[in-house]
């Protein structure tokens, strides 16, 4: 099997085409191996959110990895197996890749999302802006589209740990549940689990307090 991360390191690379800012996200230029793969660039924001272009060795394909404080995943719609493939995809669909996934993200809204109530849900009452040291950087309003049907609704957490609390809807299970992270490992609490946008907000009303502070006393 070639080497090619070797082969990224040996090639010559012009991305004058990318902009250098996308909404509040602005462009870093690696071109460098780190463990198992090759990152051509990234976009990054201040808070932390990566959309990173790179070659990834263990499935030996090239993608796109959206890398968040307390998640990431892959962007299917990128993958290709040539380096070839990739640059053209990059420049016909980088821009609006990164833009409807999370500067835009409400154009991933899908109608079962919409259907649910999630994209006009008025959810402050529920979801604070802070409980505690946990920060919301993540609401219905801008929920993130992932894979296999989830869209993350939100997402508490603490600005310099990766732990914190991930609320997620999938459409396809039209369900509710959450994740906790302690210091980047997760956890499964079904304390939040809903199927009913009115069982979710009596949920989150009676439990989220307890659920972030009983996290934050275990730190």
């Amino acid at each position: 099997m070639a080497d090619v991360i070797a082969e990224c390191k040996e090639r010559t690379y012009d991305f004058s085409w990318l902009p250098n800012t996308l909404g509040d996200f602005k462009l870093v230029i690696d071109t460098t191996a780190e463990d198992l793969y090759y990152r051509f660039f990234h976009y990054e924001n201040e808070l932390g959110w990566r959309w990173e272009a790179l070659y990834d060795k263990e499935v030996d394909d090239y993608t796109v990895h959206v890398v968040m404080p307390l998640f990431s995943f892959t962007d299917i719609n990128f993958i290709r197996g040539s380096w070839e493939e990739f640059e053209g995809v990059l420049k016909e669909r980088a821009e609006q890749g990164l833009t409807e996934r999370l500067i835009e993200p409400q154009k991933m809204f899908t109608y079962a999302y919409k259907h649910k109530g999630l994209a006009d849900w008025a959810y402050e009452e529920f979801l604070p802006q802070q409980v505690g040291p946990f920060v919301r950087d993540i609401a219905p309003s801008n929920g993130v589209c992932m894979i296999n049907g989830s869209y993350i609704i939100g997402e508490y957490r603490i600005m310099d740990d990766t732990s914190g609390l991930l609320l997620f809807y999938n459409v396809l299970r039209d369900e509710f549940f959450a994740e906790l992270r302690r210091h980047n490992y997760p956890e499964i609490n079904h304390d939040l689990d809903a199927k009913t946008l009115p069982e979710l907000e009596a949920k989150l009303e009676s439990e989220l307090v307890r659920v972030l502070t009983d996290l934050q006393n275990r730190l």
